[in-house]
């Protein structure tokens, strides 16, 4: 496995190639879809890929195929490794999962490759054969065929079984390290606040909530069932206050917590802000894995915004990322 100053050396490189605020703000201001998408290949983005605006996944897909190899060859540690792939792994496992049981494709609901191929996981799954997994995997497998087999299984059901596994992996994995523990412990508040939110139903909230946050069972009593001045009032002094006041945003005018999904989106970064001046261990490696992934989500919501037809300034307000600096995102 390659060492930290190898990997920090090729990120640092790869970082220069971003596409940074400039050219993200000149694909907002495009006239069409297109012209945003002529603008990525003018740089490359997309492995060389020839598509248009309705085939621009393809291009989103091909560089975070690109990433996800990327990490894989050069994190320099394991634990690092896997926290960073656990997104794909458990979203492809529960893609293969769905597929055994309904005998339907799970190609199209896969994500990149993570730590396992997606052949691995099939072979695995298929036989039931989960001792390769680690723990918190074995077990939402095998809960998962509990539920398929006793005929309980919903989409909600097994999509909470293996996120809430997602995110006890990355717990273990974070372990003593304050960087990953920060990450992961945004990551999860935002995820917890959300639902509490959406599903307006304590019960069904705690069926769903993750680990590894800061909010306990009290504070998500109050998200899930008081109103949005109460949850305001009862939560000022909450370490999440301003996760919270972003979620209420939307929640109080009817819409989708865009918002909350941003500070979620770009938690990673606003961590390692906090250590922007740290080139220790692998910290420079993890810095580009965070901007590429807040790369890869700004493109995907310029191209929507343009495809909706929605205003530059709503465009603007849902971009993510948190970092300064001549390929720099600002807030």
């Amino acid at each position: 496995m390659p060492n930290s100053i190898f990997a920090n050396a090729r990120a640092s490189a790869l970082e220069t190639g971003l596409l940074g605020a400039d050219r993200l703000s000149r694909m907002i201001d495009c006239a069409s879809p297109d012209d945003a998408v002529r603008i990525l290949q003018e740089t490359g983005f997309g492995d060389g890929l020839s598509v248009s605006a309705s085939e621009s996944e393809l291009l989103v897909e091909a560089e975070e195929n690109k990433l996800a190899a990327f990490i894989r060859e050069t994190s320099p540690e394991e634990k690092l490794t896997r926290f960073l792939l656990a997104k794909y792994d458990f979203r492809n496992a529960e893609a293969v999962m769905r597929a055994k049981h309904l005998r339907v494709d799970y190609r199209p609901m896969a994500a990149a490759e993570g730590v396992y191929s997606l052949a691995f996981l099939e072979e695995k799954i298929f036989a039931d054969d989960y001792g390769a997994f680690g723990a918190p995997l074995k077990k939402a497998l095998e809960a998962a065929d509990e539920l398929f087999v006793g005929g309980g299984a919903t989409g909600r059901k097994i999509n909470a079984l293996f996120t809430r596994a997602m995110y006890a992996e990355m717990s273990a994995l974070a372990g003593g390290n304050r960087v990953l523990a920060g990450i992961v412990s945004v990551r999860a508040d935002a995820a917890n606040i959300g639902v509490a939110l959406r599903t307006r139903n304590f019960a069904l909230a705690q069926e769903m909530t993750v680990e590894g946050g800061l909010l306990g069972v009290d504070a998500l009593r109050i998200l899930a069932e008081e109103s949005a001045e109460l949850i305001r009032e009862k939560m000022r002094f909450s370490p999440r206050r301003e996760l919270v006041d972003a979620a209420l945003e939307d929640f109080s005018a009817g819409r989708p917590l865009t918002l909350l999904e941003r500070a979620a989106d770009s938690a990673a970064l606003t961590v390692l802000e906090t250590e922007k001046y740290s080139d220790e261990g692998y910290l420079p490696f993890l810095r580009y894995c965070c901007k590429k992934t807040a790369e890869l989500c700004n493109v995907q919501i310029v191209l929507a915004c343009l495809s909706n037809g929605a205003d530059k300034a709503t465009a603007r307000a849902r971009l993510r990322g948190a970092y300064e600096g001549q390929n720099g995102y600002h807030r």
